[in-house]
């Protein structure tokens, strides 16, 4: 039976964990991509709040800010299911992983953002080094009025984080402090995606990176509303490689699947 576990390490059960997240503005929940204990995490989670609060607002990074008219557009059946597959990019896994979601949220009426910057504007940042309307062209109306970089820890855990995959590959010929930029790009997008439901409660399902420690995502938006109370989740498998005195910095929570 999966739990939360607190950054003080007390243990909550599903339903008192749920109640828990219910004093928190925005609930992050951090996934590692393919991971079938996340995607059931995320479920739970989302039907959970949902029972507890009907305006509910999911996001996702799993679809991009140009997509957000069809996502509309099918979350109000004006469209099949087939014709939103085939205009909104889904990822591969959409089937299995972020289908239950959005079918969840269509039959509750929740609105659900689609929360990432196009892909293609985020490689044209990482193949440019550069931040510009030149560059993002026509999704330059997606950057936001502020976009922060000053985080030297999300930095460092970045760069280490490169460091760590393969040499190999397109990315090799890619200058770190760019792919850099493009990350930064994507949270404050992520960020700035949210303005418009900031009076309503929202989970949010990112890959982890883009939510641990309270940096990437939630740095972003922190930094323009210091008033929100935002809670992270992490799953036990991102924490078990991590010296127990350095656990407690990762998430507010930790979902332990039992």
């Amino acid at each position: 039976m999966p739990c939360l576990m607190t950054n003080k390490a007390y243990i909550l059960s599903i339903e008192e964990g749920l109640d828990a997240l219910m004093e928190y503005h925005v609930v992050f929940v951090g996934e590692e991509h393919g991971s079938r204990v996340a995607h059931e995490a995320e479920s739970i989670i989302l039907t959970g709040l949902a029972e507890r609060d009907p305006s509910l607002v999911l996001a996702l990074e799993m679809f991009e800010r140009d997509v957000q008219d069809i996502l509309d557009g099918y979350l109000k059946g004006e469209m099949s299911e087939d014709e939103f597959l085939e205009r909104s990019r889904p990822w591969p896994d959409y089937q299995e992983d972020y289908r239950p979601l959005v079918e969840f949220a269509k039959s509750k009426g929740l609105p659900v953002i689609a929360a990432n910057i196009p892909r293609r504007a985020a490689a044209s940042v990482s193949m440019s080094n550069d931040i510009s309307p030149r560059v993002l062209g026509s999704d330059v109306l997606y950057l936001p009025e502020k976009l922060y970089s000053d985080s030297e820890e999300y930095r460092e855990r970045f760069m280490a984080t490169l460091g760590k995959m393969s040499s190999m590959g397109p990315m090799k010929r890619l200058k770190p402090e760019a792919l850099y930029k493009a990350q930064v790009l994507k949270d404050a997008v992520m960020a700035d995606s949210l303005e418009s439901f900031l009076d309503r409660r929202i989970l949010f399902c990112c890959g982890h990176f883009h939510s641990d420690y309270h940096l990437g995502i939630p740095y972003q938006l922190g930094k323009n509303h210091p008033e929100l109370r935002i809670a992270v989740i992490t799953m036990a498998s991102v924490v078990e490689p991590l010296a127990m005195k350095d656990r407690s910095r990762v998430a507010d929570f930790i979902w332990i699947d039992e």
